[in-house]
């Protein structure tokens, strides 16, 4: 009787390596093509839609296309950023629109009383969203799963509340009216095309640069304590540090969008912020796909794209949104595109 390949000293892969009729270059030449393919089949997706999306104000389309897919552009910051801290870092929490509030009242402030740029309002805004996003990171060092969850939205009524009673400055609960319309290095962009464009050009630049980052050893690390973070400890990697990164990468992209939010209304009031809005921002997350940027552009789409362009589904948005995710949760938890299961968040 033949002995296995390690009581003959040899390992598994030197055993394979030794069996006759194997053309390994082969073999791994063949496990790289589906990879590869789908890489390629990822790009062109990216280069369609983006290819879509900034013809929309250029094809005299109805009003309600351009104004549907601005708006969809304008939350994929904050869909991605909840993305992050979901599916990236493992931290469920929820409570994003206070930062998007955070942004926008920022930059809205800036903008109305100091006649600032958006050069200037926009990284003002994202700055002290992601600043307080890490202070909201810090209870994520001790609790996680469902009590992390509870802060986070904890915080979401806490930042309505200082709205509500900080008049002076947030305008209260009639909010901040006339702000004005974004003028970028100088340039007025006006409501048009130029402004859709802007829009469309910050929010890609925030995608490639969040991507970057996600790709990054620093993004890998925090995927690797994501998923056994016993084991990442007993190996020696730090986890405080990346989770409150993340925490403050999340809550800075969500800033993004509520400065753009603002310049595109002209108008920042508090129930843009409160906690349905977190609700469909954390809907746009789970249901698009945990732990891929794609993810949250899909889901993007389906919570705001797709109710704007049939507007008798408006009212059924939540409605709808919580039918899908129970049957994802069923049949596929960690989302359309994803690669996280939120169940496994929920466990810990």
């Amino acid at each position: 009787m033949s002995l296995p390949a390690r009581e003959k000293g040899l390992d598994v892969n030197s055993a394979f390596e030794a069996m006759p009729g194997k053309d390994h270059g082969e073999e791994s030449a063949r496990a790289r093509l589906p990879l590869s393919r789908a890489r390629m089949m990822l790009v062109v997706g990216w280069v369609l839609g983006l290819g879509i999306v900034i013809a929309i104000p250029l094809l005299g389309l109805p009003p309600i296309w351009p104004a549907a897919a601005l708006l969809t552009v304008i939350y994929v910051p904050a869909a991605v950023g909840q993305n992050l801290i979901i599916g990236n870092a493992g931290l469920l929490a929820m409570g994003q629109a206070a930062f998007v509030g955070v942004g926008a009242y920022t930059s809205a402030v800036l903008a109305v009383r100091y006649n600032l740029d958006a050069a200037a309002t926009i990284p003002a805004a994202m700055l002290l969203s992601g600043v307080l996003g890490a202070l909201v990171g810090f209870p994520a060092l001790r609790i996680n799963g469902d009590y992390l969850f509870i802060v986070s939205l904890g915080f979401n009524l806490i930042v309505l509340d200082i709205i509500l009673q900080w008049g002076d400055v947030t305008g209260g609960a009639t909010g901040l009216t006339g702000v004005p319309t974004m003028h970028l290095l100088g340039f007025d962009l006006g409501v048009g095309a130029p402004f859709y464009l802007a829009v469309v050009g910050l929010v890609l630049l925030s995608l490639v640069i969040t991507q970057a980052i996600v790709s990054s050893r620093f993004g890998l690390t925090m995927e690797a304590i994501r998923d056994d973070e016993v084991a990442a400890v007993s190996i020696g990697i730090a986890t405080a540090a990346p989770k409150i990164y993340f925490f403050a990468i999340g809550s800075a992209l969500a800033g993004l969008s509520g400065a753009l939010l603002g310049y595109y209304l002209g108008y920042v009031g508090f129930r843009s912020f409160d906690v349905t809005a977190s609700l469909l921002i954390f809907q746009m997350a789970v249901i698009g796909g945990l732990g891929r940027i794609s993810g949250s552009v899909l889901g993007a789409c389906i919570i705001i794209l797709l109710p704007e362009l049939l507007r008798p589904l408006q009212d059924y948005r939540l409605l709808l949104a919580g039918l899908l995710i129970v049957i994802l949760m069923a049949t596929r938890p960690q989302g359309i595109l994803g690669k996280t299961k939120i169940t496994n968040l929920i466990k810990k």
